[in-house]
């Protein structure tokens, strides 16, 4: 340490000035220091916990979110749970063409491809032959509750937000999977 700079000892609260006395700090400029040392802290804490909130986290969201393939479902630790929706989803006849040829093996869009046609093949069926407004409506409503507490989550999600293009494909007698590749979830 240098001669004659201020040093505060841990009897004095104090520090001896350059001109040999020693001079006493005021409580308050210790305590204003301290306080200022929190308030700093805890501003730093809440930009870096601002920071974390405001990344997507895959694993924060539904079913979709883990399960869009392979890599998220690992890293959400939901290999098994995705494996079961992908299994319960590619149940159905290839020659009929209730699923696509490679959607048992291929995670992530033909998963959701299949999802989708799945849903809308529920509010068809729940819509009747040939459907009015009314009717379709009231098939969306529906239809989801029907396909269980898992599907029925996704399921709500999609017609919430493809609602009107759901709507008028039913009206129009589109063919499920036409109207899940309009709506992004197939290829066209």
């Amino acid at each position: 340490m240098l001669s004659g700079a201020a040093v505060p000892t841990a009897h004095s609260a104090g520090y001896k000035s350059c001109w040999g006395g020693t001079r006493r700090l005021s409580p308050a400029i210790t305590l204003s220091s301290g306080l200022t040392m929190a308030a700093a802290f805890l501003l730093v804490l809440m930009v870096v916990g601002a920071a974390q909130a405001t990344v997507p986290d895959p694993c924060q969201g539904g079913p979709m979110s883990w399960c869009q393939d392979m890599a998220t479902a690992t890293q959400c630790g939901r290999e098994q749970y995705c494996h079961d929706l992908w299994d319960s989803l590619a149940m159905g006849d290839t020659a009929k063409g209730d699923v696509a040829e490679g959607d048992v093996l291929a995670p992530g869009r033909g998963k959701k491809c299949s999802l989708c046609t799945k849903i809308l093949k529920q509010i068809k069926a729940m819509a009747g032959d040939d459907p009015d407004e009314a009717a379709v409506e009231a098939a969306l409503g529906k239809a989801c509750q029907a396909l269980g507490k898992q599907l029925g989550r996704v399921c709500k999600r999609l017609v919430k937000k493809y609602r009107e293009e759901i709507s008028e494909a039913l009206q129009n007698g589109d063919d499920p999977q036409d109207t899940c590749a309009a709506i992004g979830f197939c290829k066209a």
